[in-house]
């Protein structure tokens, strides 16, 4: 399921388009994650699996919930809200509503909202639509972050945010480049492991710090250590990439993600070049792959990506 299909469905459940797209994934690092990703034992990878949320602002004041778990939407009035009894996974987005009400947010439209996510442990679904309901009304409503909401929304450096790619490729982590490499040399895995973990531990620092800058370059020394330890996992469009973000002033760091299935990507980057910078890469990888990459974007410290549609540029 991609964005688009769900845009599609979104169109023919509420009858409108939607608005905005948000994504939270089951895990992420800025650094290190590639390691990360080739322990986990389950199918989950970092940018395929998680939660999806659409929302669109309503004429009237009624809040619909529907998600493809379900026959039919759910619409409830504003009084509803913090009265319903609801069992399912509306309840976690509900709570999201209240927590705004008893915060002062007074909701001047209604809103439709929704939710589809491939988790691979369910148990932390209710965690995300919470989150990803939150973090969505925030953002429709333009509201200042001065509301009790900082887990959601940490501020780190405004000029500076990370676009992530993903194109939706069907994986295995045991199935994965690195994996072959494993088997066929495990000394060099070894090493870089060694590696990896030292760059992980002055990330940490740089994070404590606020230190975007080193941080920055900690993301370039991240993709440089998989250039020169495990080359063979590096596919040549990610190669391309690289090369065009190095030569932006823009671009703090780029890396590629995940374990060298292709087209994951995660950039650190100044606000006001990404919309130049997704069509650019977009660009790159539909014409060296054949598959065209969603763009994601979120500031430092956040887990909760809002969705950059590079068909409405």
């Amino acid at each position: 399921m991609t964005i688009s299909d769900l845009k599609e469905v979104f169109q023919f459940v509420f009858k409108k388009d939607t608005e905005a797209a948000f994504f939270k994934p089951e895990q992420f690092s800025l650094v290190g994650e590639n390691l990360k990703s080739f322990n986990i034992t389950s199918t989950s990878c970092v940018l395929s699996h998680g939660v999806y949320l659409l929302i669109a602002k309503s004429t009237e004041q009624q809040y619909g919930f529907w998600s493809l778990s379900q026959h039919n939407p759910k619409y409830f009035e504003k009084k509803q809200l913090s009265r319903n009894k609801e069992q399912s996974w509306i309840k976690f987005a509900l709570k999201s509503y209240v927590q705004l009400m008893n915060q002062g947010v007074d909701f001047c439209c209604g809103f439709d909202i929704l939710v589809w996510g491939n988790l691979s442990d369910t148990q932390y679904a209710g965690q995300h639509i919470e989150a990803l309901t939150a973090f969505a009304l925030i953002e429709q409503l333009a509201i200042n972050n001065t509301l009790d909401q900082t887990e959601l929304l940490s501020h780190y450096e405004p000029k500076y945010r990370l676009v992530k790619t993903n194109t939706h490729t069907p994986h295995l982590v045991d199935k994965s480049p690195l994996a072959k490499l494993l088997k066929q040399n495990s000394n060099a895995l070894e090493k870089y492991i060694e590696l990896e973990n030292q760059l992980i531990e002055q990330a940490k620092t740089a994070i404590e710090k606020r230190d975007t800058i080193e941080l920055g370059k900690l993301i370039n020394r991240n993709h440089k250590l998989l250039c020169d330890e495990l080359p063979s996992i590096i596919p040549p469009e990610i190669e391309i990439m690289q090369t065009e973000a190095e030569k932006s002033d823009d671009v703090l760091g780029f890396r590629m993600a995940g374990c060298g299935f292709g087209g994951n990507t995660i950039t650190l980057i100044k606000e006001s070049a990404i919309h130049t910078y997704v069509e650019q890469m977009s660009e790159i990888y539909e014409f060296e792959a054949d598959v065209q990459n969603s763009f994601f974007t979120a500031q430092i410290g956040d887990d909760i990506f809002k969705h950059y549609d590079i068909e409405s540029y």
